[in-house]
């Protein structure tokens, strides 16, 4: 009973004090609207329209080519991004994208590369997202 009355006694005596501090996250995301890509007007397909964007790296041509994020890669997948077509995901990749999209079309493009960006497409996005806003 005694050691009870000391712990209380301890317990009551303690202070707990506690301090935070917060520090936004810094965006590494681009957004590239058609004004700001070079030569835009020249692009022929979605294909080359991506390999004028600085960050994004295109290789091959037509339906065999391949895209990717720089500074990304997975070592259990490819490196090919997600592709989002105003809002909805594209399953067939680049191939399927380059064969529906018009480049006149595009409104602007934005590559997420951090995991907070990327975070809300789950591992689909852990090559990181190539989001493409049409023109309405």
């Amino acid at each position: 009973m005694k050691v009870m009355t000391i712990f209380c006694l301890f317990l009551s005596l303690m202070v707990v004090e506690a301090c935070s501090s917060s520090k936004k996250a810094s965006s590494s995301s681009k957004t590239n609207s058609t004004d700001k890509v070079e030569n835009v007007n020249q692009a022929v397909d979605l294909v080359d329209y991506l390999s004028r964007i600085s960050g994004i790296s295109v290789t091959g041509r037509g339906s065999s080519a391949r895209v990717s994020i720089r500074g990304m890669a997975s070592i259990n997948s490819d490196s090919e991004p997600l592709l989002v077509i105003n809002g909805t995901p594209i399953s067939g990749g680049l191939a399927a994208a380059n064969s529906t999209v018009l480049v006149s079309d595009i409104k602007s493009i934005r590559v997420l590369k951090s995991p907070s960006e990327t975070a809300f497409y789950g591992s689909r996005g852990s090559n990181g997202v190539i989001v493409i806003k049409l023109k309405q």
